[in-house]
């Protein structure tokens, strides 16, 4: 927000215009715009296109992505389009980052267990990421599979897929497992986290009536726990984020030892 606010007032006077005069164009308040260039308040994307258009020169050039990052400012990439992986990055106290989608080959040899396949993906989203990003912007990136008796249930092709997975889930124990990785320059970690959960006993109307709803059609394992999922599930053992999509307590233990320890924010 500081970059797009600098970058606002030094195109204003460029231009040789004053903020009322701005503000008009915009259409809002002058008190909205000053807050906007003075760096109280960040303008929606609606507005920066707006000033982009006015002033001739891109987005991103306002926004600060069209160079290399200050010295002493990192920029946060999280290579998800999940907005589930969204939230809880937010949740966590991580307000401003951009989010990139990586576009990775998601197959894997056989013979690899449910941990190693997370670890595998997380870590080519990440680097498939990095080619889009700044020097100096750290990545997260993330997957998240089911297994149950150690084979991976993806996400169902269709209704009857979905059927006999959460057939296969009723009244039985399965594992989740997220693989995240977080990337710095040449500096990489990735690690993953392993949640069991316990469904009870589904009778066949239910699960019918669960796939009804469309829910489960593009979930592993073809349930959301953050949803109507999480009728069918009876018991916990681990992180539930991780069965969200993002293991929030062992991502913010890899995030302090690249520097970002949200408990402890910077200049504190």
């Amino acid at each position: 927000m500081e970059i797009l606010a600098e970058r606002m007032k030094r195109l204003r006077l460029d231009n040789k215009m004053k903020q009322t005069d701005v503000a008009k164009i915009l259409g809002v308040a002058i008190s909205t715009y000053c807050s906007y260039e003075y760096g109280q308040r960040e303008p929606n994307a609606g507005i920066v296109a707006a000033l982009a258009q006015l002033y001739r020169v891109p987005a991103d050039h306002l926004l600060g992505l069209d160079g290399p990052v200050p010295e002493g400012r990192m920029g946060i990439v999280l290579a998800s389009a999940s907005p589930r992986r969204k939230e809880l990055l937010e949740q966590m106290g991580i307000a401003q980052f951009r989010v990139v989608s990586p576009d990775v080959d998601e197959s894997v040899e056989a013979g690899l267990g449910p941990a190693e396949i997370v670890e595998r993906l997380s870590l080519r989203k990440a680097q498939a990421a990095a080619g889009k990003v700044r020097a100096g912007d750290l990545v997260i990136a993330a997957d998240t599979v089911v297994a149950l008796d150690g084979a991976v249930l993806g996400k169902p092709r269709d209704e009857a897929a979905a059927f006999a997975m959460l057939s296969s889930l009723s009244g039985r124990e399965h594992q989740v497992y997220t693989g995240v990785t977080v990337a710095l320059g040449d500096r990489v970690v990735t690690q993953h986290e392993q949640t069991a959960v316990a469904f009870r006993e589904l009778q066949p109307d239910e699960i019918l009536g669960y796939i009804a709803t469309g829910e489960p059609m593009d979930k592993a394992g073809a349930y959301g726990i953050q949803g109507l999922g999480a009728l069918l599930v009876s018991g916990i053992r681990g992180d539930y984020h991780n069965v969200v999509g993002l293991p929030v307590f062992r991502l913010g233990r890899v995030l302090a030892g690249f520097g970002v320890d949200l408990l402890r924010p910077a200049g504190r």
